[in-house]
């Protein structure tokens, strides 16, 4: 039997034993590799949140509120039209009125003579008279009046020149005249053309010579030569009347149970003083007028003069 050369045997123990290491090294590098990627891991943290789902449109947010500075109640008539009151003095006698409303209510007329201690009604429903919208004295001891008569509610102007007993139309005299349109009151009538008033609701519109003043929304205000209104230094009023060159304005005001009357003049009117407070209800239909050296006011069944 032929036997194997010694190198032979030599080089496959050399072999195997290489292998061997070979082997051993490798368990060793895997072994420190896994080693080494355990310890890498991060450290244990608390779980991600589960996320929540909600069904439907998104809940909106409410809204903080944000702060306010508190204002003035601004003073709003609250009495109706036909409660309006007109009250106008003549060197022989005094007129007054309440407007009515056209087919609804009929208005009143009313004159006296010993200073408003007794009155006499000389309303002229002979003629149709449906609504009172300004009544002026003229003449010392006569009347004028712009007025919706008859069933159409036509509007008229009415003088008499017997003390009230019988009164005439005058077209002229409402061709010439400046009165709110009892039809859309929102506008003034002028021989020139209606003029927007600035409010839907005007209160109190009278016009004397050169001036022509109303109550809006609490606000007095005068027209001005250019066709514009201008805001009179008086807040919260109920009423005006025109004295001369002034206007009369009754208002509400702290410290006066009642209406606080202000006579405006100057050439803006912004001259201001004060005629003293009628202790009347401030919220009640009411009616200034000028009486020599005095101021009448009409509210309620009372006339009160001031000073």
């Amino acid at each position: 039997m032929a036997r194997r050369p010694p190198g032979v045997r030599t080089s496959a123990r050399w072999l195997a034993g290489v292998a061997v290491a070979v082997a051993a090294v490798a368990a060793i590098v895997l072994a420190v590799m896994a080693l080494q990627h355990g310890t890498s891991r991060p450290a244990a943290t608390d779980p991600d949140p589960v996320p929540s789902f909600t069904f439907g449109p998104p809940a909106t947010p409410a809204a903080t509120p944000t702060p306010t500075t508190p204002t003035a109640p601004v003073a709003v008539t609250s009495y109706p039209r036909s409660d309006e009151r007109f009250l106008s003095v003549g060197s022989g006698g005094m007129w007054r009125g309440v407007a009515g409303e056209c087919g609804v209510t009929a208005p009143l007329i009313e004159r006296s003579t010993d200073g408003g201690q007794t009155w006499t009604d000389v309303t002229p429903l002979y003629r149709g008279i449906g609504q009172l919208v300004s009544l002026d004295a003229f003449a010392g001891t006569e009347a004028e009046a712009i007025a919706r008569m008859g069933d159409a509610c036509e509007t008229e102007a009415l003088r008499t020149f017997t003390q009230g007993r019988f009164w005439e139309p005058y077209p002229e005299v409402l061709a010439a005249s400046r009165y709110p349109d009892p039809a859309a009151p929102a506008s003034l009538l002028t021989p020139q053309g209606p003029v927007e008033t600035p409010c839907a609701d005007p209160r109190s519109a009278r016009a004397s010579g050169a001036t022509v003043a109303l109550v809006c929304e609490g606000t007095a205000f005068v027209l001005g030569s250019d066709g514009q209104w201008a805001p009179l230094p008086a807040t919260d009023a109920a009423a005006v009347a025109i004295s001369a060159d002034a206007v009369l304005v009754a208002t509400r005001e702290d410290g006066c149970e009642g209406l606080q009357i202000t006579r405006l003049s100057g050439d803006v009117f912004a001259d201001a003083t004060s005629l003293g407070c009628a202790p009347v209800d401030p919220a009640a239909p009411v009616a200034l007028a000028s009486s020599g050296d005095a101021t009448l006011v009409w509210s309620g069944d009372s006339l009160t003069r001031l000073p």
